[in-house]
Parts: C-alpha cells; sequence; structure tokens
C-alpha cells in the first residue's frame, strides 16, 4: 500500500559534519552573509557562481539559524536556496530536488525541539465537550496537546506556528487527527469527536488521509461519530482541493464542519461551497454577545442563516451564563468553552449550566 511520504515521513537530522550550500540572491545578500559567517567562526567558501559553501557540525545548525535570521529580510530568506549534505558528498539532482528556501531552512534548524516531539510520540489530546441546548453533551473537541521532558504541557499553537514556518505543518497535522482518534478510543467516548484539520497540510486525499482512515477502522469508532473540522478557513486558497478532501471525508461517511464562521469574508463565501453539516460561530463574536448590540445583530443572523440551511451551530469560547442564555434563546443548536468545561484529558463533565465563577485566561490555551 503506497503512503504520503510527506506526511508520514518525518526530515532527518544529519549526525554527521555537513556542508551547507546557501545561492543568495542578491550580492548585497550574499556580502551580508559573508560577514554573518565570519561573525560565527565557522569556515567557509564563497564559489565562483556567487554560492557559499558552510562546513556545520549538527550542533552549529541552530546557532547559525538564530545568527542568520532577522539580520535578513523577510524577502531574502524566501529567495535564498539551501541545501545540506554531508561532508565529502557533491550534490546530485536528487539531493537538489531537496533544496529549501533559506526561511524554511533556519526555522526547521531551530524547530528541533517539535520534531524530537514528533519522534519520541510526545503528543495527546485533550477534550472539551460540546453540550445541547438541554445541556447534554453532544460531542467533544479533540484539541492537541505537546508533553516537554518534564511531562508539561506545550501550547499548540507554539507547535503549530514553528511547524507552519519549518514546513512540518503535513507532519503534524496528521499526527494531530491520529492521536485525537486513538485517544478517544482509548477512552471510550461515546458521543461525537470533532477532530481539526488544516487543507493546506493535505496534498491528496486519496494518500494523505489513508492513515487516518486505517487509525478510525483500527480503533473501531463508527465513522458517522466522528466529525472533521476545517480550521484556518481564511488561508484556504484552492476550494477545489478542499471540496475534493471533505467529499472524500463525506464517502467514508463523516461528517464535516466549518470553524470560526463570522471570522471573515472568506469563511462565509466558503459556506455557500462546502455546505458543512456543523458551523462553528467565531468565539470573538461570542464574547459579550449578550451585551453588545453589533454581535448581538451579527450572530442572531448567522444563526437564521444556518437555520435557513439546515446547518447545525455550534458556538464556541462561551464563558458566562449570559452568553449562554442569549443563545439559548437565540435559537443555537450547541455550544462550547470554559463556562461548561475546559479541554482535559481525560475530559471533564459539564456541571450542568450552574452558575461558575468569572473565567481566568491569562494561562489558559485551546
Amino acid at each position: 500500500m503506497s503512503v504520503c511520504s510527506r506526511c508520514e515521513t518525518l526530515p532527518t537530522t544529519p549526525s554527521k559534519d555537513g556542508v551547507l550550500h546557501v545561492a543568495p540572491p542578491l550580492s548585497h545578500t550574499r556580502s551580508t552573509l559573508c560577514g554573518l559567517l565570519r561573525k560565527s567562526g565557522l569556515p567557509f567558501d564563497e564559489l565562483m557562481d556567487g554560492i557559499l559553501t558552510v562546513e556545520v557540525a549538527p550542533d552549529d545548525l541552530q546557532v547559525l539559524s538564530r545568527l542568520i535570521r532577522g539580520k535578513l529580510s523577510e524577502k531574502e530568506m524566501r529567495d535564498s536556496r539551501a541545501l545540506l549534505v554531508e561532508k565529502g558528498i557533491e550534490p546530485t539532482i536528487r539531493e537538489l530536488v531537496l533544496m529549501q528556501d533559506l526561511g524554511t531552512f533556519t526555522a526547521a534548524a531551530e524547530g528541533e525541539w517539535l520534531l524530537e516531539i514528533m519522534r519520541d510520540e510526545r503528543l495527546t489530546s485533550h477534550f472539551q465537550p460540546i453540550v445541547s441546548a438541554s445541556g447534554d453533551i453532544f460531542a467533544h473537541e479533540a484539541l492537541l496537546r505537546g508533553l516537554d521532558v518534564d511531562g508539561s504541557l506545550i501550547n499548540p499553537g507554539r507547535m503549530f506556528d514553528t511547524a507552519r514556518s519549518a514546513n512540518l505543518l503535513f507532519n503534524l497535522d496528521r499526527a494531530a487527527r491520529i492521536k485525537a482518534i486513538e485517544e478517544a478510543a482509548d477512552l471510550g467516548l461515546e458521543n461525537n469527536i470533532f477532530i481539526n484539520f488544516n487543507p493546506t497540510s493535505i496534498y491528496d486525499p486519496v494518500y494523505c488521509l489513508r492513515s487516518t482512515m486505517k487509525a478510525v477502522d483500527i480503533a473501531g469508532i463508527p465513522p458517522e461519530r466522528i466529525v472533521f473540522e476545517v480550521v484556518e478557513s481564511d488561508e484556504i486558497r484552492d476550494t477545489k482541493q478542499l471540496l475534493d478532501i471533505l467529499a472524500y471525508y463525506r464517502d467514508a461517511g463523516f461528517r464535516v464542519a466549518l470553524d470560526d464562521l463570522g471570522a471573515g469574508y472568506g469563511s462565509l463565501n466558503l459556506l455557500s461551497k462546502l455546505r458543512p453539516d456543523f458551523v462553528k460561530l467565531d468565539m470573538d463574536l461570542i464574547h459579550g454577545v449578550d451585551q453588545d448590540p453589533y454581535k448581538a445583530t451579527i450572530s442572531s443572523r448567522i444563526i437564521e442563516l444556518a437555520r435557513d440551511l439546515k446547518i447545525s451551530i455550534v458556538a464556541e469560547g462561551v464563558e458566562t451564563e449570559g452568553q449562554w442564555r442569549w443563545l439559548r434563546e437565540h435559537g443555537t443548536d450547541y455550544a462550547q468553552g470554559f463556562f461548561f468545561a475546559r479541554p482535559a484529558s481525560p475530559p471533564l463533565v459539564p456541571a450542568g449550566g450552574c452558575s461558575r465563577k468569572p473565567v481566568d485566561r491569562s494561562f489558559v490555551f485551546r
């Protein structure tokens, strides 16, 4: 069975001394790099065609990356090409295919901590309940967490930001989907499971999602209980690819949700094309919806729109009894937020909508 090497194979970290080849776009960029390399003390040569070659040990890469980043402009980093090969190896066409822009290369060097987390499988899922208007648990959303070597939790935002800049989003997004499925099964969750996925991390659903489908089969979770949730819809440029992915999910019996509806024109524009089973009302609209007439008007119109389209709506980020009361009165189908329970493993049981203390958001991440 063919697998997606991009999603399922983690980049290897050099274990031997190597030679870094850097091809800057401009003489000015090359001069800046030469100055930085002299400052680093690493031996380097400047070839006739303007390519710099730098001798590096594995431990030198992070130091060199930190030295370069911030000294060159984003455009210079993007337009400069970089390739690392073992010392004594002359690059061939095979190696040249692996060339990266210098920005991605340096981000990957500094993001070695994320690779170690994925290699060591130090990932876990926390689950946050999604409740119905009656207060009963309808589903749980799986939210990725990293585990440091001491067992402390690592903010998922930090992991995904690093993955995006270091070209590791394919790997991390896949690992998050599979971990959510495995741990939902291990915990014996019997409700629906919402699992996030970023469409930009998938090339071809037939190959990139094969391991996800296998994990669902092994876990024994009926497909109709899994809802794949499109996140970061504002970054979607290839609508056709997204439609292909959702068609693949639906053909397998899963349902789909669109995240952060109301966060911008992009998500509203996608609504007519994707026709999801669920939409999630953006939490920025929910905060203060019971007190802000502008937020209340926008939210009520979106709820009416979803009802007319026969799409179930989930309100995210509910933090107060007043917000929850407003949402129920205006016909919201489901809700989630710290008012009910924080993400946890095993998941916490909502207290049924009774009064809560004000939410302390100073240390919390989703």
